[in-house]
């Protein structure tokens, strides 16, 4: 018998559904690929599903769950969640660590991985094909918890990239160091008192929003197979460029370049 949060989680967010049949129709690739995306909840999770169903260039996209899921949008594919076992084979996939702040346990129903997690994760879904992978890290790390603001530090980051995959990108939407734990109110105090002087860090280094971050990423799991493979990290400054004016294709294409 399931929670009653989880419960409630059984059906896609409905302003998700309504957002994606919102937008234009998109161009439809030639060659469709199969995304996997593991943390669809959370503000950056959902927003990655909706852009990858609004882009229309995926055969499928799939989305790890903990629970039953029954999507009301076409190609949306719920890939229930294993501690082992191999994952359904799959061309990209997207790791969003972030939390699902949903009061209504709307998130409860997807598998949000942790940072320990993306190691081993990250071999299943070598072994599943996936040949480009994203690994996204969220916009607000002082609102998570305090073992995921660590644990977000500690990314083995050369681990992953050794597993051999033919792109890698890692996205770094914020410079914030991850914050120790203060038990005297005296600490707790001081902490905030500085954390009023946030406006004096340069605005190009400031996190920007969750879907200007997936604008980003998207366009850059469009653009690449045309550059150079490899590793790549994408910090706040490139993705502060992109979210201007301007917008992300042409930044991305020099950033490529």
């Amino acid at each position: 018998m399931l929670p009653a949060p989880i419960a409630h989680a059984m059906t896609l967010d409905p302003l998700t559904a309504l957002q994606t049949a919102a937008r234009p129709a998109p161009r439809i690739s030639t060659t469709p690929q199969r995304l996997l995306i593991a943390g669809a909840g959370g503000a950056l999770g959902r927003a990655a599903v909706e852009e990858a169903l609004a882009r229309g260039r995926y055969a499928s996209v799939g989305v790890l769950t903990r629970a039953p899921l029954q999507p009301g949008v076409r190609g949306l594919e719920p890939v229930a969640w294993t501690t082992d076992g191999p994952l359904p084979a799959t061309d990209a996939a997207i790791v969003v660590f972030d939390r699902g702040r949903d009061h209504y346990g709307r998130d409860e129903a997807y598998h949000l991985p942790e940072p320990p997690d993306l190691l081993p994760l990250a071999r299943r879904l070598h072994a599943a094909g996936v040949h480009t992978l994203a690994v996204l890290c969220p916009v607000s790390p002082s609102l998570l918890p305090q073992a995921l603001q660590q644990g977000l530090a500690d990314l083995d980051e050369q681990a992953v990239a050794a597993l051999g995959f033919e792109r890698l990108l890692f996205v770094r939407p914020t410079q914030d160091a991850p914050l120790a734990t203060l038990s005297r109110w005296p600490e707790r105090l001081a902490r905030w008192m500085l954390s009023q002087l946030r406006y004096m860090i340069p605005q190009r280094e400031q996190p920007v929003r969750a879907a200007a971050v997936i604008d980003f990423v998207f366009e850059v799991l469009r653009q690449w197979p045309d550059a150079a493979p490899g590793t790549r990290v994408a910090g706040a400054p490139v993705l502060w460029r992109a979210a201007q004016g301007e917008g992300a294709e042409g930044v991305v294409r020099e950033w490529l370049g």
